[in-house]
């Protein structure tokens, strides 16, 4: 289930990066906010899907991406154009999916090791 859940959002965020228009503007820089919530919660998803992976191998690699599918983003549809604010949105939403997953964990083995 977990790998399925992960799936859908590897689908759902290509969708979102390769479709020729870019998404519509909700507000003043939507598409930031957009790009660090896909990252974001693709980040956590993966490391959810993917317990067994070694941190220092997976976050590296996700850190990778964020420049990568912005870059593939333009080459793939040339009608986007390649932002490095995008990017810096995409290391936002991993950045902060790695904080809140270190803090989670933190705190989980903070509260079963006092039990």
């Amino acid at each position: 289930m977990k790998k399925l859940l992960f799936l859908a959002c590897c689908a759902l965020l290509a969708y979102g990066l390769f479709r020729p228009e870019p998404p519509p503007d909700l507000f003043n820089e939507s598409d930031k906010f957009l790009h660090l919530i896909a990252f974001g919660g693709l980040s956590l998803v993966t490391r959810f899907a993917f317990p067994g992976t070694p941190g220092w191998l997976l976050w590296p690699l996700l850190f990778i991406q964020a420049p990568l599918s912005e870059w593939l983003q333009h080459l793939l549809q040339p009608t986007r154009e390649f932002s490095t604010m995008d990017v810096l949105a995409n290391f936002c939403g991993i950045a902060l999916a790695l904080l809140f997953w270190v803090c989670q964990d933190l705190l989980r083995k903070r509260l079963f090791s006092t039990a």
